[in-house]
């Protein structure tokens, strides 16, 4: 039958989520016909036994939402939508909102030009005659009249330039002889259709929406979320969900490379000349992509698909920066003299009319341009499917923007996958994020990996957000006797967050500000969890919170470790230099990297890994001696007046030895590949032979801290203090401290100084244990350099400002001038302590392989304590 979805689906050529889209809508509409006055609330109940995934149609109207991923076919959909609707319901007026420009003459093409290769209504033979389109201004100077026989009309609006022309729109014309909203409003079968309906939740957009009383209402999105502060806000109608994961399991995607340099070390150069690698290596798999997709065209038979790559800057002078390389006589002998086009927000008038045309019509064959470069994201609505390489330069410092990236260039040049593994691939360059976007494509969390936004488990679960709460146990007397007061039956480990939100404004210092009883009750109030049964039984709880603070400030006062701050006074003058010696030129053993291979590594397979030839990288032009004395002089202590003839002669020695090796092209090969290692090694050397002298400098202390600066961690889990923790462990907030001065602490190791915090938990003659923040010490060394200690440990009659560090640390330069200031330290400390009735300092400086599981306190003092001079 013409009318049947199993027709339309046929005729339209419709993908499985867009055959299933169609079918769903089928189904509800057979259970429920939309209708000016339903009852919307007799209509979720249908849809939700049907979906139960919608649960509000969140609208003053039936509105459904189909989340379809990125490149399935969201604008066909669109179409199908309106063939059905018009064949099975007689709906024949559509309102379709786009949320910008670039969307809005998407849709005013695909929907309204026959003559385009996109057109959606091709083959369909449904309509009397084709859908007239209105855009614009149409309202206020073409007859807007209805004629049975025409057949379907379309409304299509920019909903930025819908809201703005609000007024106007409610405003009566000679056309219409009512306002256009009226119009709109009084039609008895208007259909709503939003594409990327995620822009349409703002309180502005959802009110104009709302004013114009469609039957029904059509979301489009490939993100059913909303983004309110830090929080994300799941669409609660959705009635089917088609992630991106599933698109490319199912073949409606290609696949994602990420490329790189076998062997490089991107830290290794400088921003240009990363730059300059990256954008050559674009250009090898650009030109690579341009073969294989002409030659799929001449054995296909097919239409030939003309690639273009996109280069993502991080702002107008770089894109003109770039815009120069790429044009000029160094790159590709100025073959993308003409072939190139830069798209930012400060080109006006004509040259950004101009530069936009040629950026929609990127896909046509005859239109020059090979590569776009632009400053940020391009908007959403840029559906191009010759797309195939991508190069993000400085710019790809989040997992979200890189996959966004990758997103543009998935659709398919011929609507399906060929089985040419470059003609069904997107790369993008990633030479100084490769590992971290291979390891970021891999977890659950990805795009590529990542099922369904929109679960009915969790809907379940939070469709009653309200706190439950059980009594607490009756041996915990203080507690149950606030617990029975309050008589309520809602109470269940509330004491237990309570104390914990007492401790932390403890920590915080808050009582500084204002009575502390006060701040708590405050934040209680703010609390999601906590507020309402803080409101439920105020009284009864404020005694117990006023009686709960004063005890814990009062735990708190002396649960901490004063600090002497010192005041240092120059009366002298600051004198440093190096001793002459030799370099130990056996540390030096790097070889020429076989720079001729571009890795590429599939994103979705972790087995598929290619390489291609990518030809040397060019360092002809390099001066290795100079490339070498320019990295060493950034380092703090090398000053070019004092070390410049000791810096030339080991540069020089470096040199001279790869240069014997290997030639002049081994040791340019070897310097810019390596730069950072080399340097790092001969400043190493060099600390060695550092002598110094302070001038005159007096040290003294000027007062005590009587509190501890609570550190700020940033951190992405928490685990308690004796979790089994493998991995790297310095993103996670250890939390669950009793006697240390805080109740969380940060560790950059496991085996050293996690190992060390347990023990000091467990230890009998541990009063207070810290880990100091960054300003908690006033402790300079070298030229100037700030140090930070380890950790404080407080013990009946001693603190000991403590260093653990790694066997391979040990004899390094840096951590022995850091010993020295905290050695010199702890002596002043302990004087201004003796005089002033504070305990004594000690310094203590701890391998971290000598701290074992049964170690106690004391025996790490008796082996490692350092003696100072009271």
């Amino acid at each position: 039958m013409i009318n049947d979805p199993e027709y339309i689906s046929g005729v339209m050529s419709l993908r499985k989520p867009q055959v299933k889209s169609l079918n769903i809508l089928d189904s509800i509409l057979k259970t429920v016909t939309p209708h000016k006055g339903m009852n919307l609330t007799e209509a979720l109940a249908s849809v939700h036994s049907l979906y139960p995934t919608c649960t509000d149609f969140e609208r003053d109207f039936m509105s459904l939402t189909f989340a379809l991923a990125t490149g399935v076919g969201k604008t066909r959909l669109m179409g199908a939508f309106i063939a059905y609707l018009y064949t099975n319901h007689n709906i024949r007026n559509f309102f379709v909102t786009a949320p910008n420009t670039t969307i809005y003459e998407k849709l005013k093409r695909d929907l309204g030009e026959p003559e385009s290769l996109k057109y959606v209504f091709n083959g369909l033979d449904c309509f009397n005659s084709l859908p007239e389109i209105f855009t614009e201004d149409d309202y206020r100077t073409r007859q807007i009249t209805f004629n049975e026989a025409y057949g379907v009309r379309i409304f299509i609006y920019n909903i930025d330039k819908f809201n703005r022309e609000d007024a106007r729109m409610k405003r009566a014309n000679e056309i219409l002889g009512e306002s256009f909203y009226n119009y709109l409003s009084a039609l008895n079968d208007l259909v709503l259709i939003m594409d990327e309906s995620h822009h349409y939740r703002a309180e502005r957009g959802m009110a104009a929406l709302n004013e114009l009383k469609p039957v029904l209402g059509l979301e489009l999105t490939a993100t059913p979320i909303v983004n309110k502060g830090s929080k994300q806000i799941h669409f609660k109608n959705v009635v089917y969900e088609y992630p991106l994961s599933k698109a490319i399991e199912d073949g409606y995607t290609r696949t994602p490379f990420a490329t790189t340099r076998a062997d490089i070390k991107a830290y290794n150069f400088g921003d240009e000349e990363l730059d300059k690698i990256m954008l050559k290596d674009g250009i090898i798999l650009h030109e690579d992509a341009k073969i294989a997709l002409k030659n799929y065209a001449i054995s296909s038979g097919r239409k030939i698909v003309k690639p273009f790559m996109l280069i993502v800057c991080k702002d107008t002078n770089h894109a003109e920066w770039v815009n120069s390389y790429v044009t000029s006589d160094k790159c590709s002998h100025g073959y993308y003299k003409d072939k190139t086009l830069v798209i930012h927000s400060k080109q006006k008038g004509a040259e950004s009319d101009e530069n936009m045309r040629l950026l929609m019509d990127v896909e046509n064959p005859k239109n020059p341009i090979e590569i776009v470069i632009h400053v940020n994201m391009l908007k959403e609505g840029w559906d191009v499917n010759n797309l195939y390489t991508i190069v993000p330069l400085r710019t790809a410092t989040s997992k979200i923007l890189r996959e966004q990236m990758v997103g543009r260039g998935l659709r398919l040049p011929y609507g399906e996958r060929t089985g040419d593994s470059v003609v069904d691939s997107v790369k993008m360059t990633a030479h100084d994020k490769f590992s971290e976007i291979l390891e970021a494509a891999r977890k659950g969390d990805s795009i590529f990996k990542a099922g369904n936004v929109i679960n009915i488990e969790d809907l379940e679960k939070n469709a009653s957000p309200q706190l439950t709460f059980a009594f607490p146990s009756a041996n915990n007397d203080e507690a149950y006797k606030y617990t029975k007061l309050s008589q309520s039956p809602e109470l269940d480990n509330t004491f237990d967050k309570l104390r914990i939100t007492i401790q932390l404004k403890v920590e915080d210092g808050i009582q500084d500000e204002k009575p502390l009883e006060k701040v708590v009750a405050e934040t209680l109030e703010e609390a999601k969890d906590l507020g309402q049964t803080y409101k439920d039984n105020a009284n009864p709880l404020n005694s117990w919170v006023r009686n709960e603070t004063e005890r814990t400030y009062e735990k708190a006062k002396h649960h901490f470790i004063p600090i002497p701050q010192i005041k240092i006074t120059s009366t002298g003058v600051e004198d440093y230099g190096f001793d002459d010696f030799d370099l130990e030129l056996s540390a030096f053993n790097h070889t020429p990297i076989g720079d001729d291979k571009i890795v590429i590594q599939n994103l979705i397979d972790a087995g598929d890994k290619q390489f291609i030839k990518g030809g040397r990288i060019d360092f002809d032009t390099v001066k290795p001696v100079e490339v070498l004395l320019t990295e060493l002089y950034k380092k703090p202590e090398i000053d070019y007046e004092k070390a410049s003839a000791l810096a030339l002669k080991l540069v020089k020695s470096v040199c001279d030895k790869y240069n014997g090796l290997y030639d002049i092209n081994g040791l340019r090969n070897i310097v810019m590949m390596n730069k950072y290692d080399i340097v790092n090694e001969i400043y190493t050397q060099m600390l060695q032979h550092l002598h110094q002298t302070n001038g005159f400098l007096q040290e003294e202390v000027f007062k005590n801290r009587e509190r501890n600066i609570k550190p700020n961690y940033k951190y992405k889990q928490e685990a308690n203090l004796y979790d089994t923790i493998t991995g790297n462990i310095s993103s996670i907030l250890f939390t669950g401290i009793k006697k240390g001065v805080f109740s969380s602490a940060k560790f950059d190791s496991y085996h050293g100084e996690l190992t060390f915090a347990r023990l000091l938990e467990n230890d009998k003659d541990v009063q207070n244990w810290l880990r100091p923040a960054p300003l908690e010490f006033n402790i300079t060394y070298g030229t100037g350099r700030r140090y930070e200690p380890d950790f404080v440990v407080e013990t009946d009659k001693i603190i000991y400002l403590t260093e653990v560090k790694g066997e391979d640390r040990l004899n390094d330069p840096d951590v022995q001038a850091k010993k020295e200031r905290g050695i010199k330290y702890c002596e002043i400390a302990s004087r201004w302590g003796k005089a002033n009735g504070f305990k004594d300092w000690r310094y203590l400086f701890i391998p971290a392989d000598e701290i074992k599981a049964n170690s106690t306190f004391g025996q790490l003092v008796q082996r490692f304590a350092k003696q100072v001079d009271i």
